[in-house]
């Protein structure tokens, strides 16, 4: 475990940056073809520096990270900065509705799409994917050049009616994702949401200037169905904030824990929730806030970085001949979806056993993967944990509830694409999350654990 700690004795400087990463109508679409721009895509960063403590943390209107793209832009950025490697966080805010950068996820929707161009031809248009990777660098480089002495101010407000666990018990016992509107089989939740809305506003020193406003909120960017680029909900959030509080502001959003949540309230009768009342009532819940902010009297940058390596899920290399065969019938009785998803995830899985796995020193033993998990304090009341994967909301509050600092904001979908990130007790439930997921069972807890040394760590300094 890397860490680093800093006196309470030096002053704390910061800075942000956001740029446009919108590529061309045309460019592939997570849903196929991108038809339009609906609004722009951005990458919004912030760097907060204290002495020789300097952190920072990107998030990009994406639907994930992918290894290699968050290696080279942090390792650009620590050339260009001196910023550590481990203390640079690269995040996606989760939108369905951005661009297939990456084969992984142009696979997903491959099936809708009518190209003559092969795979990575039609990802490398216009050089997007290296295009991309610099846009990301530039934020993160112009955040730590635009630092100045900075106040910081946080509170932390409850939304109970944004957020529905999407799994639920059906009369049968089974477990379901997404079972319908009004589904007179469901008996009730198969998990808890996160309330809480926490927030993060940071002012230069000495005039009162609001440089920023970091919120974190759970509930996943999938609001927005189109074949346009859109930032989903986040977006309208930062158009919202930027007409209150002015277009300098930048409106920085993690993505909390919502592997298992989503939108849609599956009450008979009530009323679908949309993307652009969602990030206004976000934005509204902000503004609201602010009466109630409390000033970070001492602040105390702190940072600290673990790589664990949780087991990954195994496969026969008969059901590897099976998901290669692309007119092969499904082996499961399945249709449609799962279909698809099952034998791209034994596909993903092994080229991540040819290129990111650690394979096992006794052959009974599962192959791993290494994945980062960092946490970030501000003072002894604010603490931000970086985690890979769709995260179950389940794991994040576990980290909140042992976290020794009262505010622990938590950004999900860091750095690598592992898919979901479930519980034990979800995957004996089973259920579409756990047919994507790549970890086997006791790899969320890991990535808690993880989370929770650190913390504490920092805590202790």
């Amino acid at each position: 475990m890397s860490l680093s700690l800093r006196g309470d004795e030096e002053p704390l400087s910061g800075g942000f940056s956001q740029i446009e990463i919108t590529p061309r109508v045309g460019y592939p679409h997570y849903r196929g073809i991108s038809t339009a721009v609906d609004d722009p895509l951005y990458v919004k960063s912030i760097v907060l520096q204290q002495g020789d403590v300097t952190w920072g943390i990107a998030v990009c209107d994406l639907l994930w990270i992918e290894r290699e793209l968050s290696a080279e832009v942090r390792t650009l950025v620590s050339e260009k900065t001196g910023i550590a490697f481990e203390h640079l966080i690269v995040a996606a805010t989760h939108t369905h509705t951005g661009p297939a950068y990456h084969s992984n996820i142009y696979e997903l929707n491959n099936h809708v799409r009518k190209s003559t161009m092969s795979d990575e031809e039609a990802i490398s248009q216009d050089q997007y994917p290296g295009v991309l990777r610099d846009r990301i660098v530039n934020s993160l480089v112009q955040a730590h050049e635009k630092a100045v002495p900075v106040v910081l101010r946080h509170a932390t407000g409850r939304i109970e009616d944004l957020s529905f666990n999407r799994r639920f018990y059906l009369s049968d016992g089974k477990v379901k994702t997404n079972p319908g509107v009004g589904n007179r089989r469901i008996v009730k939740p198969a998990g808890p949401i996160d309330p809480d809305l926490d927030v993060l506003w940071v002012e230069q020193a000495g005039n009162g200037e609001l440089l920023g406003v970091v919120s974190n909120f759970a509930v996943h960017s999938d609001t927005y169905g189109s074949s346009a680029f859109s930032a989903d909900y986040p977006g309208v959030l930062a158009r919202k904030l930027e007409e209150s509080l002015g277009k300098e502001v930048v409106s920085l959003f993690l993505q909390g824990t919502s592997g298992d949540l989503n939108h849609v309230n599956v009450k008979k009768g009530a009323t679908r929730l949309k993307t652009t009342p969602m990030g206004e009532r976000l934005a509204k819940e902000i503004l609201a806030l602010e009466g109630s902010r409390s000033t970070v009297k001492v602040p105390t940058l702190s940072a600290s970085s673990e790589f664990i390596y949780p087991p990954l899920q195994s496969y026969s290399e008969e059901e590897l001949r099976w998901a290669n065969d692309l007119k092969a019938v499904s082996k499961y009785g399945e249709s449609g979806l799962f279909q698809r998803r099952r034998p791209m995830k034994i596909r993903s899985l092994a080229r991540i056993r040819a290129s990111e796995a650690v394979p096992p020193t006794i052959e009974s033993e599962p192959w791993t993967l290494p994945v980062e998990v960092q946490a970030f304090s501000l003072s002894d009341e604010v603490a931000i944990v970086g985690l890979p994967g769709e995260v179950f909301v389940e794991l994040g509050l576990a980290i909140k509830e042992a976290s020794p600092f009262p505010v622990t904001m938590i950004v999900e979908m860091t750095h690598v694409h592992i898919a979901y990130v479930p519980t034990r007790k979800a995957f004996a439930e089973g259920g579409y999350e756990t047919l994507n997921s790549r970890l086997a069972p006791g790899g969320g807890e890991r990535l808690v654990e993880s989370a929770v040394r650190q913390l504490q760590a920092l805590k202790r300094r």
